[in-house]
Protein backbone atom coordinates (compact mmCIF):
# COMPACT_ATOMS: atom_id res chain seq x y z
CA UNK A 1 0.00 0.00 0.00
CA UNK A 2 1.34 3.34 -1.15
CA UNK A 3 0.30 6.42 0.21
CA UNK A 4 2.57 9.35 -1.97
CA UNK A 5 1.02 11.93 0.53
CA UNK A 6 -2.01 10.50 0.95
CA UNK A 7 -3.40 9.32 4.22
CA UNK A 8 -2.42 5.39 4.90
CA UNK A 9 -4.38 2.68 2.88
CA UNK A 10 -4.47 -0.78 4.61
CA UNK A 11 -5.77 -4.21 3.07
CA UNK A 12 -2.80 -5.96 2.38
CA UNK A 13 -3.70 -8.65 5.10
CA UNK A 14 -7.69 -9.06 3.77
CA UNK A 15 -8.85 -12.22 2.03
CA UNK A 16 -8.77 -11.69 -1.90
CA UNK A 17 -11.74 -11.83 -4.23
CA UNK A 18 -11.42 -14.62 -6.39
CA UNK A 19 -13.63 -17.26 -7.26
CA UNK A 20 -12.87 -20.63 -6.14
CA UNK A 21 -14.08 -23.85 -6.71
CA UNK A 22 -16.54 -25.98 -5.48
CA UNK A 23 -15.09 -28.94 -3.15
CA UNK A 24 -17.73 -31.21 -3.97
CA UNK A 25 -20.06 -32.17 -7.02
CA UNK A 26 -22.74 -30.76 -4.83
CA UNK A 27 -23.07 -27.07 -5.96
CA UNK A 28 -22.29 -24.57 -3.28
CA UNK A 29 -25.92 -22.73 -1.91
CA UNK A 30 -27.12 -19.55 -3.61
CA UNK A 31 -26.41 -16.52 -2.14
CA UNK A 32 -28.13 -13.51 -3.30
CA UNK A 33 -27.60 -9.75 -2.79
CA UNK A 34 -29.53 -6.72 -4.20
CA UNK A 35 -28.57 -2.99 -3.02
CA UNK A 36 -31.00 0.11 -3.89
CA UNK A 37 -29.86 3.23 -3.15
CA UNK A 38 -32.47 5.82 -1.61
CA UNK A 39 -32.08 9.16 -3.28
CA UNK A 40 -33.93 12.15 -1.00
CA UNK A 41 -32.96 16.00 -2.24
CA UNK A 42 -30.75 14.91 -4.48
CA UNK A 43 -28.33 12.60 -2.21
CA UNK A 44 -28.54 9.61 -1.48
CA UNK A 45 -29.63 8.85 2.66
CA UNK A 46 -29.55 5.21 2.68
CA UNK A 47 -28.78 2.25 0.58
CA UNK A 48 -31.75 -0.58 0.96
CA UNK A 49 -29.84 -4.07 1.13
CA UNK A 50 -31.64 -7.66 1.01
CA UNK A 51 -29.65 -10.50 1.53
CA UNK A 52 -31.65 -14.09 0.77
CA UNK A 53 -28.91 -17.40 1.97
CA UNK A 54 -30.29 -20.37 0.73
CA UNK A 55 -31.24 -23.22 3.54
CA UNK A 56 -28.09 -21.84 6.10
CA UNK A 57 -29.22 -24.45 8.41
CA UNK A 58 -28.50 -22.52 11.65
CA UNK A 59 -28.78 -24.03 14.93
CA UNK A 60 -30.96 -21.72 17.62
CA UNK A 61 -28.43 -19.05 19.35
CA UNK A 62 -25.86 -19.80 16.70
CA UNK A 63 -24.59 -16.86 14.92
CA UNK A 64 -26.24 -16.13 11.05
CA UNK A 65 -24.49 -12.93 10.57
CA UNK A 66 -20.79 -11.00 11.57
CA UNK A 67 -19.85 -7.52 10.28
CA UNK A 68 -17.15 -5.41 12.56
CA UNK A 69 -17.98 -2.21 14.60
CA UNK A 70 -15.31 -0.71 13.51
CA UNK A 71 -12.34 -1.53 11.02
CA UNK A 72 -9.04 -0.31 10.81
CA UNK A 73 -10.42 2.71 12.93
CA UNK A 74 -13.49 2.91 10.45
CA UNK A 75 -16.62 2.77 11.50
CA UNK A 76 -19.29 0.92 10.36
CA UNK A 77 -23.03 1.23 9.78
CA UNK A 78 -23.34 -1.13 13.23
CA UNK A 79 -26.91 -1.93 12.72
CA UNK A 80 -27.70 -1.58 16.54
CA UNK A 81 -31.16 -2.91 17.79
CA UNK A 82 -33.36 -4.33 15.14
CA UNK A 83 -31.71 -2.53 12.05
CA UNK A 84 -31.16 -6.19 10.62
CA UNK A 85 -34.27 -7.58 10.12
CA UNK A 86 -34.09 -11.36 9.00
CA UNK A 87 -37.22 -14.21 8.17
CA UNK A 88 -37.78 -17.62 7.19
CA UNK A 89 -39.81 -20.23 6.08
CA UNK A 90 -41.13 -20.51 9.79
CA UNK A 91 -42.08 -16.36 9.55
CA UNK A 92 -40.00 -13.67 11.20
CA UNK A 93 -36.52 -14.51 12.56
CA UNK A 94 -35.44 -12.94 15.83
CA UNK A 95 -31.66 -11.94 16.50
CA UNK A 96 -29.49 -10.99 18.95
CA UNK A 97 -26.49 -9.54 19.06
CA UNK A 98 -22.62 -10.39 20.78
CA UNK A 99 -19.62 -8.66 20.12
CA UNK A 100 -16.49 -10.26 19.76
CA UNK A 101 -13.05 -9.58 21.97
CA UNK A 102 -11.17 -6.41 19.83
CA UNK A 103 -8.40 -7.08 17.48
CA UNK A 104 -5.60 -4.78 16.43
CA UNK A 105 -7.78 -4.33 13.28
CA UNK A 106 -11.48 -4.07 14.22
CA UNK A 107 -14.49 -4.95 16.80
CA UNK A 108 -16.91 -7.43 15.45
CA UNK A 109 -20.33 -8.42 15.69
CA UNK A 110 -22.30 -11.34 15.55
CA UNK A 111 -25.55 -11.66 15.12
CA UNK A 112 -27.22 -14.70 16.33
CA UNK A 113 -30.99 -16.59 15.95
CA UNK A 114 -33.07 -17.15 18.90
CA UNK A 115 -34.52 -20.06 17.20
CA UNK A 116 -33.00 -22.70 14.46
CA UNK A 117 -33.72 -21.51 10.80
CA UNK A 118 -36.07 -22.69 8.37
CA UNK A 119 -35.52 -22.77 4.76
CA UNK A 120 -34.10 -20.00 3.22
CA UNK A 121 -33.46 -16.62 5.19
CA UNK A 122 -33.90 -13.49 3.87
CA UNK A 123 -31.71 -10.84 5.79
CA UNK A 124 -32.58 -6.76 4.88
CA UNK A 125 -31.22 -3.47 6.63
CA UNK A 126 -30.32 -0.35 5.46
CA UNK A 127 -27.14 1.17 5.01
CA UNK A 128 -26.62 5.08 6.00
CA UNK A 129 -23.64 7.03 4.78
CA UNK A 130 -21.37 7.84 6.95
CA UNK A 131 -21.55 11.41 7.45
CA UNK A 132 -18.35 13.52 7.13
CA UNK A 133 -16.38 16.89 7.44
CA UNK A 134 -13.43 18.78 7.57
CA UNK A 135 -12.16 17.35 10.24
CA UNK A 136 -13.01 13.73 9.93
CA UNK A 137 -10.43 11.37 10.97
CA UNK A 138 -8.44 10.14 7.89
CA UNK A 139 -8.03 6.09 7.27
CA UNK A 140 -8.80 3.58 4.53
CA UNK A 141 -11.07 4.46 2.26
CA UNK A 142 -13.80 1.90 3.32
CA UNK A 143 -16.43 4.02 4.42
CA UNK A 144 -19.96 4.32 2.70
CA UNK A 145 -20.29 7.71 1.49
CA UNK A 146 -22.62 9.65 -0.65
CA UNK A 147 -20.55 12.07 -3.22
CA UNK A 148 -22.06 13.72 -6.06
CA UNK A 149 -25.62 12.22 -6.35
CA UNK A 150 -24.40 8.69 -6.16
CA UNK A 151 -22.66 6.28 -3.49
CA UNK A 152 -19.78 4.62 -2.77
CA UNK A 153 -18.30 2.50 -0.48
CA UNK A 154 -16.73 -0.62 0.66
CA UNK A 155 -18.93 -3.60 1.80
CA UNK A 156 -16.78 -4.76 4.62
CA UNK A 157 -18.50 -1.19 6.47
CA UNK A 158 -22.09 -1.96 5.85
CA UNK A 159 -22.57 -5.75 4.28
CA UNK A 160 -23.56 -8.15 7.33
CA UNK A 161 -22.75 -11.44 5.96
CA UNK A 162 -22.70 -15.29 6.57
CA UNK A 163 -20.64 -16.26 9.35
CA UNK A 164 -18.96 -18.88 7.76
CA UNK A 165 -15.46 -19.15 5.38
CA UNK A 166 -17.53 -21.59 3.24
CA UNK A 167 -18.30 -21.14 -1.07
CA UNK A 168 -21.26 -20.02 -2.27
CA UNK A 169 -22.95 -19.13 -5.65
CA UNK A 170 -23.02 -15.80 -5.63
CA UNK A 171 -25.41 -13.16 -7.45
CA UNK A 172 -25.18 -9.90 -6.86
CA UNK A 173 -27.46 -6.58 -8.63
CA UNK A 174 -28.21 -3.56 -8.17
CA UNK A 175 -31.51 -1.99 -8.18
CA UNK A 176 -31.47 1.77 -9.29
CA UNK A 177 -35.06 2.56 -9.62
CA UNK A 178 -35.08 4.94 -7.02
CA UNK A 179 -32.41 7.11 -8.61
CA UNK A 180 -32.14 9.80 -11.64
CA UNK A 181 -32.82 7.66 -15.21
CA UNK A 182 -29.46 7.01 -16.20
CA UNK A 183 -27.29 6.09 -13.01
CA UNK A 184 -25.37 3.01 -13.30
CA UNK A 185 -23.85 0.87 -10.41
CA UNK A 186 -20.72 -1.06 -10.13
CA UNK A 187 -18.23 -2.97 -8.71
CA UNK A 188 -15.05 -3.92 -8.11
CA UNK A 189 -15.85 -6.78 -10.31
CA UNK A 190 -16.92 -4.06 -12.97
CA UNK A 191 -20.34 -2.45 -14.21
CA UNK A 192 -23.36 -3.45 -13.12
CA UNK A 193 -23.84 -6.70 -11.17
CA UNK A 194 -21.73 -10.23 -10.76
CA UNK A 195 -21.94 -14.06 -10.04
CA UNK A 196 -18.93 -15.78 -8.48
CA UNK A 197 -18.24 -19.09 -6.38
CA UNK A 198 -16.30 -17.45 -3.43
CA UNK A 199 -16.95 -17.21 0.20
CA UNK A 200 -19.46 -14.38 1.64
CA UNK A 201 -16.47 -12.31 2.85
CA UNK A 202 -15.25 -11.83 -0.53
CA UNK A 203 -18.50 -9.52 -0.68
CA UNK A 204 -16.97 -7.13 2.11
CA UNK A 205 -13.69 -6.68 0.38
CA UNK A 206 -15.61 -5.46 -2.88
CA UNK A 207 -15.93 -1.89 -3.89
CA UNK A 208 -19.58 -0.71 -4.53
CA UNK A 209 -20.48 2.33 -6.31
CA UNK A 210 -23.95 3.88 -8.00
CA UNK A 211 -25.16 7.44 -9.18
CA UNK A 212 -24.56 9.52 -12.15
CA UNK A 213 -20.87 7.61 -12.60
CA UNK A 214 -18.57 9.17 -15.00
CA UNK A 215 -15.78 6.29 -16.29
CA UNK A 216 -13.67 5.16 -18.30
CA UNK A 217 -13.78 3.90 -20.86
CA UNK A 218 -17.09 5.71 -21.97
CA UNK A 219 -17.80 2.17 -23.90
CA UNK A 220 -18.58 -0.90 -21.02
CA UNK A 221 -16.46 -3.67 -20.66
CA UNK A 222 -12.62 -4.59 -20.70
CA UNK A 223 -10.72 -5.43 -17.85
CA UNK A 224 -9.97 -2.00 -16.87
CA UNK A 225 -12.11 0.67 -15.90
CA UNK A 226 -12.09 4.19 -14.27
CA UNK A 227 -14.96 5.85 -12.00
CA UNK A 228 -16.09 9.16 -10.29
CA UNK A 229 -19.01 10.63 -9.27
CA UNK A 230 -17.75 14.28 -8.49
CA UNK A 231 -15.58 15.89 -11.46
CA UNK A 232 -12.11 15.90 -9.70
CA UNK A 233 -9.32 19.10 -11.09
CA UNK A 234 -7.38 16.52 -12.99
CA UNK A 235 -7.14 15.20 -16.26
CA UNK A 236 -9.18 11.04 -15.67
CA UNK A 237 -8.60 10.19 -19.18
CA UNK A 238 -5.38 11.16 -19.41
CA UNK A 239 -4.54 9.17 -15.59
CA UNK A 240 -6.57 6.42 -16.75
CA UNK A 241 -4.84 5.98 -19.89
CA UNK A 242 -1.28 5.76 -18.46
CA UNK A 243 -2.93 3.81 -15.58
CA UNK A 244 -4.13 1.17 -18.07
CA UNK A 245 -1.08 0.35 -20.35
CA UNK A 246 0.70 0.07 -16.64
CA UNK A 247 -1.47 -1.97 -15.68
CA UNK A 248 -1.00 -4.50 -19.00
CA UNK A 249 2.88 -4.62 -18.56
CA UNK A 250 2.66 -5.40 -14.96
CA UNK A 251 -0.01 -8.38 -15.51
CA UNK A 252 2.53 -9.54 -18.13
CA UNK A 253 5.49 -9.57 -16.31
CA UNK A 254 3.70 -11.56 -13.30
CA UNK A 255 2.57 -13.79 -15.60
CA UNK A 256 -1.09 -12.66 -15.40
CA UNK A 257 -2.72 -11.19 -18.11
CA UNK A 258 -6.57 -11.09 -18.79
CA UNK A 259 -7.51 -10.32 -15.38
CA UNK A 260 -9.32 -6.79 -14.50
CA UNK A 261 -8.33 -4.06 -12.65
CA UNK A 262 -10.91 -0.78 -11.35
CA UNK A 263 -10.24 1.86 -10.06
CA UNK A 264 -12.60 4.51 -7.92
CA UNK A 265 -12.31 8.00 -7.37
CA UNK A 266 -13.79 10.11 -4.62
CA UNK A 267 -14.23 13.17 -3.31
CA UNK A 268 -13.34 14.17 0.10
CA UNK A 269 -14.31 17.00 2.49
CA UNK A 270 -10.70 16.82 4.69
CA UNK A 271 -7.83 17.92 3.22
CA UNK A 272 -6.28 14.23 3.03
CA UNK A 273 -6.20 12.12 0.05
CA UNK A 274 -6.33 8.37 0.70
CA UNK A 275 -6.07 5.33 -1.21
CA UNK A 276 -7.37 1.93 -0.30
CA UNK A 277 -6.60 -1.12 -2.59
CA UNK A 278 -8.57 -3.88 -2.26
CA UNK A 279 -8.57 -7.07 -4.40
CA UNK A 280 -8.03 -6.03 -8.53
CA UNK A 281 -9.69 -2.83 -7.39
CA UNK A 282 -8.83 0.54 -6.10
CA UNK A 283 -10.23 3.68 -4.48
CA UNK A 284 -8.60 6.97 -3.42
CA UNK A 285 -9.58 10.53 -2.86
CA UNK A 286 -8.51 13.99 -3.38
CA UNK A 287 -9.55 17.58 -2.08
CA UNK A 288 -9.22 20.88 -3.51
CA UNK A 289 -7.00 22.09 -0.71
CA UNK A 290 -4.40 19.43 -1.84
CA UNK A 291 -5.69 18.38 -5.32
CA UNK A 292 -3.15 15.67 -6.27
CA UNK A 293 -1.10 15.64 -9.50
CA UNK A 294 -1.00 12.77 -12.40
CA UNK A 295 2.49 11.91 -11.39
CA UNK A 296 1.86 11.33 -7.99
CA UNK A 297 -1.58 9.72 -8.89
CA UNK A 298 0.37 7.48 -11.18
CA UNK A 299 3.19 6.45 -8.62
CA UNK A 300 -0.10 5.60 -6.25
CA UNK A 301 -1.72 3.36 -8.16
CA UNK A 302 1.29 1.99 -10.06
CA UNK A 303 1.57 0.75 -5.90
CA UNK A 304 -1.44 -0.28 -5.51
CA UNK A 305 -1.37 -2.18 -8.73
CA UNK A 306 1.42 -4.29 -7.62
CA UNK A 307 -0.65 -5.22 -4.77
CA UNK A 308 -2.01 -7.76 -6.81
CA UNK A 309 0.68 -10.09 -6.88
CA UNK A 310 3.20 -10.21 -4.39
CA UNK A 311 2.28 -11.79 -1.31
CA UNK A 312 3.37 -14.44 1.47
CA UNK A 313 1.14 -16.98 3.43
CA UNK A 314 1.14 -15.39 7.29
CA UNK A 315 0.31 -12.81 9.82
CA UNK A 316 0.41 -9.06 8.18
CA UNK A 317 2.65 -8.14 10.76
CA UNK A 318 5.30 -10.79 9.69
CA UNK A 319 4.64 -10.31 5.67
CA UNK A 320 4.19 -6.68 5.49
CA UNK A 321 7.65 -6.75 4.62
CA UNK A 322 7.09 -8.72 1.46
CA UNK A 323 3.57 -7.47 0.21
CA UNK A 324 4.59 -3.75 0.56
CA UNK A 325 8.19 -4.00 -0.08
CA UNK A 326 7.64 -4.80 -3.43
CA UNK A 327 4.57 -3.05 -3.86
CA UNK A 328 7.12 -0.25 -3.36
CA UNK A 329 10.09 -2.20 -5.31
CA UNK A 330 8.19 -3.09 -8.52
CA UNK A 331 5.68 -0.25 -8.87
CA UNK A 332 9.41 1.64 -9.72
CA UNK A 333 10.59 -0.86 -11.45
CA UNK A 334 7.95 -1.85 -13.42
CA UNK A 335 7.15 1.85 -14.76
CA UNK A 336 10.43 2.22 -15.36
CA UNK A 337 10.47 -0.85 -17.34
CA UNK A 338 7.34 0.56 -19.17
CA UNK A 339 8.62 3.49 -19.84
CA UNK A 340 5.83 5.24 -17.66
CA UNK A 341 9.05 7.17 -15.70
CA UNK A 342 12.02 8.23 -16.83
CA UNK A 343 15.74 7.43 -15.03
CA UNK A 344 15.02 10.80 -13.05
CA UNK A 345 11.89 10.23 -12.22
CA UNK A 346 13.78 6.66 -10.84
CA UNK A 347 16.27 8.08 -9.26
CA UNK A 348 13.95 10.54 -7.62
CA UNK A 349 11.86 7.57 -6.47
CA UNK A 350 13.93 5.05 -4.93
CA UNK A 351 15.93 7.70 -3.17
CA UNK A 352 12.47 9.08 -1.64
CA UNK A 353 12.32 5.10 -0.39
CA UNK A 354 16.01 5.09 1.13
CA UNK A 355 15.22 8.37 3.16
CA UNK A 356 11.98 7.24 4.38
CA UNK A 357 13.72 4.25 5.67
CA UNK A 358 16.74 5.96 7.47
CA UNK A 359 15.33 8.74 8.88
CA UNK A 360 11.53 6.72 10.21
CA UNK A 361 11.86 6.82 13.94
CA UNK A 362 11.12 3.26 14.55
CA UNK A 363 14.11 2.00 11.80
CA UNK A 364 15.85 0.28 14.66
CA UNK A 365 12.38 -1.63 15.77
CA UNK A 366 11.57 -5.10 15.40
CA UNK A 367 9.18 -5.92 12.86
CA UNK A 368 6.62 -7.14 15.69
CA UNK A 369 7.85 -4.11 17.22
CA UNK A 370 6.65 -1.81 14.60
CA UNK A 371 3.68 -3.90 13.69
CA UNK A 372 2.01 -3.68 17.70
CA UNK A 373 1.96 0.51 16.75
CA UNK A 374 0.67 0.25 13.21
CA UNK A 375 -2.47 2.03 13.43
CA UNK A 376 -1.43 4.35 16.01
CA UNK A 377 1.52 6.04 14.73
CA UNK A 378 1.97 7.14 11.01
CA UNK A 379 5.78 6.23 11.59
CA UNK A 380 5.05 2.70 12.71
CA UNK A 381 3.07 2.43 9.52
CA UNK A 382 5.91 3.23 6.89
CA UNK A 383 8.28 0.66 8.39
CA UNK A 384 7.14 -2.36 6.36
CA UNK A 385 7.31 -0.07 3.01
CA UNK A 386 10.79 1.21 3.35
CA UNK A 387 12.34 -1.59 5.19
CA UNK A 388 10.80 -4.42 2.57
CA UNK A 389 11.98 -1.90 -0.18
CA UNK A 390 15.79 -2.23 1.22
CA UNK A 391 15.62 -5.28 1.91
CA UNK A 392 14.62 -6.12 -1.35
CA UNK A 393 16.87 -3.99 -2.95
CA UNK A 394 19.85 -5.55 -1.32
CA UNK A 395 19.02 -9.02 -2.10
CA UNK A 396 18.48 -8.84 -5.53
CA UNK A 397 21.90 -7.04 -5.66
CA UNK A 398 23.45 -10.02 -3.67
CA UNK A 399 21.96 -12.55 -6.23
CA UNK A 400 22.91 -10.94 -9.36
CA UNK A 401 26.21 -10.52 -7.76
CA UNK A 402 26.61 -14.04 -6.74
CA UNK A 403 25.16 -15.97 -9.94
CA UNK A 404 27.12 -13.49 -12.10
CA UNK A 405 23.77 -12.16 -13.73
CA UNK A 406 22.29 -14.99 -13.86
CA UNK A 407 19.62 -15.19 -11.15
CA UNK A 408 18.14 -11.69 -9.58
CA UNK A 409 14.82 -10.91 -7.39
CA UNK A 410 12.54 -11.22 -10.37
CA UNK A 411 12.49 -14.95 -11.20
CA UNK A 412 12.05 -15.67 -7.11
CA UNK A 413 8.85 -13.30 -6.96
CA UNK A 414 7.62 -14.45 -9.88
CA UNK A 415 7.85 -17.70 -9.03
CA UNK A 416 6.21 -16.96 -5.66
CA UNK A 417 3.30 -15.39 -7.33
CA UNK A 418 2.69 -18.85 -9.27
CA UNK A 419 2.50 -21.07 -6.86
CA UNK A 420 0.08 -18.73 -4.79
CA UNK A 421 -1.87 -19.04 -7.37
CA UNK A 422 -1.42 -23.02 -7.67
CA UNK A 423 -2.27 -23.27 -3.99
CA UNK A 424 0.98 -24.69 -3.44
CA UNK A 425 3.41 -23.16 -0.13
CA UNK A 426 3.86 -19.53 -0.63
CA UNK A 427 5.12 -18.86 3.20
CA UNK A 428 8.29 -17.09 4.58
CA UNK A 429 10.02 -20.48 4.32
CA UNK A 430 9.21 -20.56 0.99
CA UNK A 431 11.19 -17.19 0.68
CA UNK A 432 14.01 -18.47 2.29
CA UNK A 433 14.30 -21.54 0.41
CA UNK A 434 14.30 -19.93 -3.27
CA UNK A 435 16.53 -16.89 -2.21
CA UNK A 436 19.00 -19.85 -0.22
CA UNK A 437 19.32 -21.84 -3.64
CA UNK A 438 21.56 -19.01 -4.55
CA UNK A 439 23.26 -17.33 -1.47
CA UNK A 440 22.87 -20.28 0.23
CA UNK A 441 20.69 -21.30 3.53
CA UNK A 442 22.43 -19.67 6.30
CA UNK A 443 23.35 -16.02 4.17
CA UNK A 444 19.61 -16.25 3.66
CA UNK A 445 18.58 -16.74 7.38
CA UNK A 446 21.06 -14.47 8.40
CA UNK A 447 20.01 -11.26 6.22
CA UNK A 448 16.38 -12.41 6.81
CA UNK A 449 17.05 -12.27 10.38
CA UNK A 450 19.01 -9.15 10.79
CA UNK A 451 15.82 -7.47 8.98
CA UNK A 452 13.29 -9.17 10.83
CA UNK A 453 14.84 -7.45 13.89
CA UNK A 454 15.87 -4.12 12.78
CA UNK A 455 19.43 -4.11 11.95
CA UNK A 456 20.42 -1.45 9.68
CA UNK A 457 19.96 -2.32 6.08
CA UNK A 458 22.77 -1.18 3.58
CA UNK A 459 22.37 -2.49 0.19
CA UNK A 460 25.94 -3.17 -1.70
CA UNK A 461 26.87 -0.04 -3.56
CA UNK A 462 26.31 -1.81 -7.10
CA UNK A 463 22.98 -2.22 -6.27
CA UNK A 464 21.19 -0.88 -9.02
CA UNK A 465 24.07 -0.51 -10.97
CA UNK A 466 25.99 0.10 -12.56
CA UNK A 467 24.18 3.46 -13.81
CA UNK A 468 23.73 4.21 -9.97
CA UNK A 469 26.22 3.98 -7.04
CA UNK A 470 24.77 4.21 -3.61
CA UNK A 471 26.81 6.36 -0.98
CA UNK A 472 26.41 7.68 2.66
CA UNK A 473 24.25 10.82 2.63
CA UNK A 474 23.29 11.20 6.59
CA UNK A 475 19.68 13.19 6.71
CA UNK A 476 17.46 14.10 9.70
CA UNK A 477 15.07 11.35 11.18
CA UNK A 478 11.34 12.93 11.20
CA UNK A 479 10.33 13.97 14.66
CA UNK A 480 6.97 15.61 14.72
CA UNK A 481 7.19 16.20 18.32
CA UNK A 482 3.64 15.40 19.65
CA UNK A 483 1.90 12.53 20.19
CA UNK A 484 0.76 11.60 16.08
CA UNK A 485 -2.40 10.13 17.97
CA UNK A 486 -3.56 13.75 18.60
CA UNK A 487 -4.78 13.73 14.85
CA UNK A 488 -6.19 10.52 14.99
CA UNK A 489 -9.38 12.13 17.00
CA UNK A 490 -11.92 13.77 15.56
CA UNK A 491 -11.44 16.42 17.91
CA UNK A 492 -8.09 17.36 17.72
CA UNK A 493 -6.08 18.06 20.85
CA UNK A 494 -2.29 18.39 20.74
CA UNK A 495 -0.92 15.99 23.63
CA UNK A 496 2.31 14.90 24.44
CA UNK A 497 4.88 18.26 23.19
CA UNK A 498 8.20 17.56 23.17
CA UNK A 499 9.71 19.98 25.14
CA UNK A 500 12.57 21.83 23.16
CA UNK A 501 11.60 19.88 19.90
CA UNK A 502 10.98 22.04 16.82
CA UNK A 503 7.24 21.97 17.17
CA UNK A 504 7.57 23.30 20.90
CA UNK A 505 9.85 25.74 19.33
CA UNK A 506 7.51 27.05 16.74
CA UNK A 507 5.11 28.06 19.23
CA UNK A 508 2.96 25.19 19.84
CA UNK A 509 1.82 24.23 22.97
CA UNK A 510 0.11 21.23 24.29
CA UNK A 511 -3.73 21.61 24.74
CA UNK A 512 -4.19 23.44 21.40
CA UNK A 513 -6.86 22.90 19.19
CA UNK A 514 -5.99 21.33 15.31
CA UNK A 515 -7.64 22.88 12.98
CA UNK A 516 -5.39 22.08 9.45
CA UNK A 517 -2.32 20.11 9.50
CA UNK A 518 -0.40 19.10 6.35
CA UNK A 519 -0.94 15.47 5.95
CA UNK A 520 2.25 13.86 8.45
CA UNK A 521 2.85 11.22 5.72
CA UNK A 522 3.46 13.51 3.12
CA UNK A 523 6.08 15.77 4.90
CA UNK A 524 7.70 12.32 6.08
CA UNK A 525 8.81 11.97 2.30
CA UNK A 526 10.95 14.68 2.19
CA UNK A 527 13.65 15.94 5.05
CA UNK A 528 12.67 19.74 3.17
CA UNK A 529 9.27 19.62 3.85
CA UNK A 530 7.39 21.53 6.77
CA UNK A 531 4.96 20.94 8.63
CA UNK A 532 2.32 23.60 8.59
CA UNK A 533 -0.25 23.56 11.36
CA UNK A 534 -3.59 25.95 12.29
CA UNK A 535 -4.43 26.14 16.10
CA UNK A 536 -6.92 27.71 18.05
CA UNK A 537 -5.73 28.44 21.65
CA UNK A 538 -8.62 29.88 23.50
CA UNK A 539 -10.27 32.69 21.10
CA UNK A 540 -7.24 33.09 19.02
CA UNK A 541 -6.19 31.03 15.89
CA UNK A 542 -2.54 31.08 15.38
CA UNK A 543 -0.33 29.57 12.71
CA UNK A 544 2.09 26.93 13.37
CA UNK A 545 5.42 26.55 10.79
CA UNK A 546 8.08 24.00 11.40
CA UNK A 547 10.84 21.12 10.42
CA UNK A 548 9.88 18.52 11.91
CA UNK A 549 13.18 16.49 11.92
CA UNK A 550 15.33 15.77 15.14
CA UNK A 551 19.47 14.97 14.41
CA UNK A 552 21.37 13.22 11.86
CA UNK A 553 21.40 9.69 11.76
CA UNK A 554 23.27 7.37 9.29
CA UNK A 555 21.62 7.32 6.00
CA UNK A 556 22.65 6.42 2.61
CA UNK A 557 21.46 6.99 -1.02
CA UNK A 558 22.00 6.21 -4.85
CA UNK A 559 23.50 8.86 -6.78
CA UNK A 560 24.31 8.58 -10.89
CA UNK A 561 27.71 7.51 -12.00
CA UNK A 562 28.66 9.99 -14.40
CA UNK A 563 30.21 8.84 -18.21
CA UNK A 564 27.95 5.74 -18.34
CA UNK A 565 25.23 6.22 -21.03
CA UNK A 566 21.53 5.26 -20.17
CA UNK A 567 21.49 2.44 -23.12
CA UNK A 568 23.52 0.43 -20.75
CA UNK A 569 21.58 0.84 -17.32
CA UNK A 570 19.33 -2.02 -16.70
CA UNK A 571 17.16 -1.88 -13.24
Amino acid sequence: MRTAGFALLCCAAFAPLTSIAAESQSPPPSLKLVLKPHVSTGAVDYVAGQMTIENPTIAANASLLRMPLIIVSIPTARYDGDAIQARDAAGDLPLTQKEEEPTPTGTYRQWLTQRATSGDVVVTFKAPPRVVDAKTRTGPLFDLRADGGGVLGAGITFLPLPDTKSPYRIHFTWDLSDMQPGALGATSNGDGGFDSIAPAETLAFTFYSAGPLHHYPRDSGGNFSMYWLTPPPFDTVELATRIQKLYAYMSAFFKDEGHPYRVFIRHNPHRSGGGTALPKSFMFGWNEATAPTLDGLQSLLAHEMTHNWPALDGEHGDTAWYSEGNAEYYSILLSYRAGAITPEQFLKEINERATGYYTNPYRSSTNKEAADQFWKDWAAQRVPYGRGFMYLAMVDAKLRARSRGKHNLDEIVVEIYRRQTNDEPYTIETWLELVGKTLGAAEAKRDYDAMVAGKLLVPPATSFGPCLHLTRKDAQPYALGFDEGSLNADHKVVRGLVAGSPAAQAGLRDGDEVLTYDDPLEVQKDPSNRMKMKVRRGSEELSIDYLPRGTPVESYRWERVAGIEESKCHF
